[in-house]
């Protein structure tokens, strides 16, 4: 059985001079603050609310949007702040079971070289059959249920509601296991709503936000390179800029597809693909460090 945390929601981070505790499992907070989007700076203002209702003293905070952090030169305030926070979020237990409903059935290293090779550097279907066989789509919250939900099926307005509350939360998070954002199924979500409204120019465009951050930050998911290309040549000038970052986001876009852009119409379009003729990515395997197991990436390119 699994060690309780004492600092749930919350990690605990021992340095030389002081004590912290940071949380960017945000949606450990969504019962508590419903459809408002939560970030680093939220959870601050809830906690500073906190420590002034319990006379909670020594404690700081230096947070940023992607992550909560408070910290102390005594472990006792800081373990007072988040036994608050905890009874916000409704305890350790609720949370980590419903995590633990998703964990992979295989081992994480087998899993991501799964994940890289269908999905990232290749589309190999044999890959991506197994990966979705062994590795459920992560829990849910019901804030995040509801939003899938609208994606699915909801109205033009729903659908664009849903798409900017998700793009806002996909700029806040990197990858994680854990979260949705990094799952394939979120794409092929996405994709198919995409499919869904390509002749509705403003749900069209939300729809690309998104998935330009998701593509960033969670899963550079090759399946979505034709909607990327296709975007080029959208009527919206925003739409063809979001094509080109969403093209750089997954590392495979080149010059051939920015010459024709450089005589764009539009100003923004030209500096856009301007920048990136300058220093496109060089291949969509330089992934940020936090992103995927480099030995992974190895292990799914030789195989």
């Amino acid at each position: 059985m699994a060690k309780s945390n004492p600092y749930f929601p919350c990690e605990f981070v021992e340095q030389d001079a002081d004590y912290s505790v940071i949380c960017s499992h945000f949606h450990y907070f969504d019962d508590h603050f419903g459809n408002k989007e939560v970030g680093g700076y939220t959870v601050e203002r809830l906690a500073k609310k906190l420590v002034r209702e319990h006379a909670i003293k020594g404690v700081k905070f230096d947070s940023e949007a992607g992550m909560f952090c408070a910290y102390s030169d005594k472990k006792g305030p800081l373990k007072q702040l988040c036994l608050q926070l905890r009874k916000i979020t409704g305890g350790e237990q609720k949370n980590l079971a419903r995590r633990k409903q998703s964990e992979p059935s295989i081992p994480l290293d087998q899993a991501e070289q799964l994940l890289i090779k269908g999905f990232v550097i290749s589309m190999d279907e044999k890959a991506q059959r197994q990966f979705l066989k062994h590795v459920p789509c992560p829990a849910l919250t019901p804030q995040q249920q509801e939003l899938l939900q609208f994606i699915r099926k909801g109205t033009d307005a729903e659908i664009i509601r849903a798409a900017r509350k998700i793009n806002s939360e996909a700029r806040t998070l990197v990858r994680k296991w854990d979260h949705y954002l990094s799952h394939p199924e979120t794409t092929k979500l996405f994709l198919d709503c995409c499919d869904a409204n390509k002749d509705n120019a403003p749900v069209y465009q939300e729809l690309i936000w998104a998935l330009v951050f998701i593509c960033d930050r969670h899963l550079p998911d090759l399946r979505a390179k034709p909607y990327f290309v296709s975007c080029l040549e959208h009527k919206k000038q925003q739409v063809r800029c979001l094509g080109i970052w969403g093209l750089s986001n997954l590392g495979v876009l080149n010059r051939a597809m920015l010459k024709p852009l450089l005589e764009d119409n539009s100003a923004k379009v030209r500096e856009s693909a301007k920048s990136h003729l300058g220093s496109p990515k060089k291949s969509r395997r330089a992934f940020p460090s936090w992103m995927f197991d480099p030995k992974n990436v190895r292990q799914s390119q030789s195989k």
